[in-house]
């Protein structure tokens, strides 16, 4: 098998109208629309000469409906996986960032001092959204060194996105956010290495 399909190639969902505005686990529309968005990344993958043998999401629209129209598409599984959620910003989620700023300073300053181990009141912290792309990522493991495995295509929040830098790139945290993720632009990861296959040995 091709080593470029051997990959998770992931590809943030297009934008979304909430300049501003803290959005984590909203369900909120993208601006561009399903097909629209799956034509970017169609066009994306053919370009890149690479071809999904399985597409993944999580379970909001702006990931999942272009996911969706992918898998109609190019005829390949659309598996939906709650672990591929963006952060949960608990009591933030659908207040705009100067409010936050202003009405929950001291909640604010600490989650800022600390946001790699603490989350907003409610919600999570890097390291349990760090926990739960990993696991997403470690099951994408073939079983044995001599089992292929297809490229993976993953319509994903920048949140996931940072994740998978950490886990599968070995960047740091801050390292991770401080690299932007545009919008429908993708970032390659590799799969987690084989487990040796006994029977080969």
């Amino acid at each position: 098998m091709d080593p470029l399909q051997r990959a998770l190639v992931a590809f943030r969902h297009a934008p979304v109208p909430l300049a501003g505005v803290c959005y984590g686990r909203l369900d909120v529309a993208a601006e561009l629309s399903p097909a629209g968005a799956a034509d970017v990344i169609e066009r994306a993958l053919e370009g890149l000469g690479l071809r999904p043998g399985a597409i993944w999401s999580s379970p909001l629209s702006r990931c999942a409906e272009p996911a969706a129209e992918l898998s109609a598409r190019l005829g390949v599984p659309h598996a939906v996986d709650d672990r591929l959620l963006e952060i949960d910003y608990g009591a933030w989620e659908g207040r705009a960032w100067s409010d936050i700023a202003r009405d929950d300073a001291r909640a604010y300053a600490a989650w800022l001092d600390a946001w790699e181990r603490a989350g907003p009141p409610g919600g999570e912290s890097a390291l349990e959204v760090e926990a739960r792309v990993r696991s997403f990522w470690r099951a994408l493991a073939p079983t044995s060194v001599a089992s292929g495995a297809p490229l993976h295509l993953l319509v994903a929040h920048a949140g996931v996105m940072r994740a998978l830098r950490v886990v599968a790139g070995g960047a740091t945290w801050p390292a991770a956010m401080s690299a932007p993720v545009p919008h429908l632009a993708s970032e390659r990861f590799p799969l987690p290495a084989p487990a040796v296959s006994l029977a080969g040995l």
